[in-house]
C-alpha cells in the first residue's frame, strides 16, 4: 500500500490538533492525512453513501465501505477511496496546498493538474507517489459545495495503469460523480467502554474521534494546550511488518514535541487484536513543558491499525496518565 502524503506517519496530524487545541488549520491536517488508494473500471456505477460522511460516489460493484476509514475499498483489485470533510472555509487553503512544489515535499511527485466535468469550484490532479510496496498513481479531487471541503483521494499500483487494467478516464468518472448529502451516515466501527474521566468531543478525519478532559474540541482559553484521548485508524490497510519499531516511530512522530524519550514497547492483545503498548516523554515545542505520552497501537486482522493515543500535560499527568491504558484496554470492535 502506498504511504501516507505527509513523510511522517498517518493520523500525526488529528492527534496533535485534539493536544494542542486544534490550532492547525484543517488544511494541514487534510493535506496530512491525505492517502492513495485506488479505482477499476466503473461499470453499473452505484451510488454509495461513505460510511461517518455526507459524501456520495457512484462506484462499480465490488465496492465495500472501509472498516478503517470514510471510504470504500475493492479488496480484489486493492482499490481504495477515502474521503475527507471539512468546513467549507478551509476551501482556499487546501486549494493552495495542491501544488507541485508543496506536493513534492511530501514525495508526491509527476502531478499534472487538470479538470473534472463539474460544476462546482474544484481542483483536480494526478501525480505519483512511490513506497516500500511498489509506485502509486495518484488520483484526487478537492471540491467546495454550499457548506463543506470535500477531498476525494485514490490510489492505484501504477502497473495497473500501465497495463490498461485500471484507466484514469474511469477513476476520473467516479471522482466527477462524487456529491453529499444532508445527513451523515454515522457507524461507529469500535467503541470504548471505559472513558475514566475524559468525555467524547468530536470527530476528526471521519472515523477517529478525540476525547477531553471537558467533552470540548476548542479550549475555553484560546492557545491553551489540553490533556486529550483519541481514537485514530489507519487511513489504508497497510501490512505492519515491524510493530514495535513503528509503534515508537508513529508516536515520535506527533508534531510540535521535542525531546522525544520512549520507553519500552509492550506486547499486548486488546478486544482480540494483537498489539503494541509503548509510553514517552516529550517536550512541548512551544511552550517548553513536560508533556506524557501514551499509545496502544492494534493490528487490524487483514491490515491496517488503530492507534490509540494520550496526552497529558503537566497539570494532569498526576491524575490522568494511569487511565490512559484503562481506556485503551476497554477498546472493542463493533460487530
Amino acid at each position: 500500500m502506498p504511504l501516507p502524503i505527509a513523510p511522517k506517519p498517518t493520523n500525526a496530524g488529528p492527534m496533535r490538533r485534539a493536544g494542542r487545541c486544534l490550532r492547525h488549520s484543517v488544511a494541514t491536517l487534510t493535506l496530512t492525512a491525505l492517502m492513495g488508494m485506488s479505482a477499476p473500471a466503473v461499470v453499473q456505477a452505484t451510488p454509495q453513501q461513505a460510511p461517518n460522511s455526507r459524501v456520495v460516489l457512484d462506484l462499480p460493484p465490488g465496492y465495500v465501505p472501509s472498516p478503517l476509514f470514510s471510504g470504500f475499498q475493492d479488496d480484489a483489485s486493492g482499490v481504495s477511496y477515502v474521503i475527507l470533510e471539512a468546513p467549507v472555509g478551509e476551501y482556499d487553503k487546501m486549494a493552495h496546498g495542491f501544488t507541485a512544489e508543496d506536493l513534492a515535499k511530501r514525495g508526491i511527485t509527476q502531478v499534472q493538474k487538470g479538470n473534472l466535468p463539474r460544476t462546482d469550484p474544484h481542483v483536480y490532479m494526478r501525480a505519483v507517489q512511490k513506497s516500500e510496496a511498489g509506485a502509486y498513481a495518484k488520483f484526487f479531487v478537492l471540491f467546495r459545495t454550499a457548506d463543506q471541503t470535500v477531498l476525494v483521494s485514490v490510489n492505484v499500483p501504477q502497473r495497473s495503469i500501465d497495463d490498461g487494467a485500471v484507466k484514469p478516464e474511469d477513476i476520473e468518472r467516479v471522482l466527477a460523480s462524487a456529491k453529499t448529502t444532508e445527513k451523515r451516515a454515522v457507524r461507529d466501527l469500535y467503541s470504548l467502554s471505559y472513558l475514566g474521566p475524559f468525555k467524547e468531543a468530536g470527530r476528526l478525519v471521519g472515523t477517529s474521534k478525540v476525547y477531553t478532559l471537558d467533552g470540548r474540541l476548542e479550549p475555553e482559553r484560546a492557545g491553551e494546550t489540553r490533556s486529550a484521548f483519541m481514537v485514530a485508524p489507519s487511513l489504508d490497510k497497510r501490512p505492519v511488518t515491524e510493530p514495535d519499531k513503528q509503534s515508537v516511530a508513529l508516536l515520535a512522530s506527533l508534531p510540535g514535541y521535542k525531546d522525544f524519550k520512549p520507553g519500552e514497547p509492550r506486547a499486548i492483545n486488546i478486544g482480540g487484536l494483537d498489539g503494541v503498548e509503548v509510553e514517552a516523554e516529550a517536550t512541548d515545542e512551544d511552550d517548553g513543558k513536560p508533556i506524557h505520552l501514551y499509545q496502544a497501537m492494534l493490528l487490524g486482522k487483514d491490515g491496517g491499525y488503530f492507534r490509540l493515543i494520550g496526552i497529558a500535560t503537566p497539570e494532569d499527568v498526576a491524575q490522568i496518565a494511569g487511565e490512559f491504558p484503562k481506556i485503551a484496554h476497554s477498546f472493542a470492535l463493533m460487530p
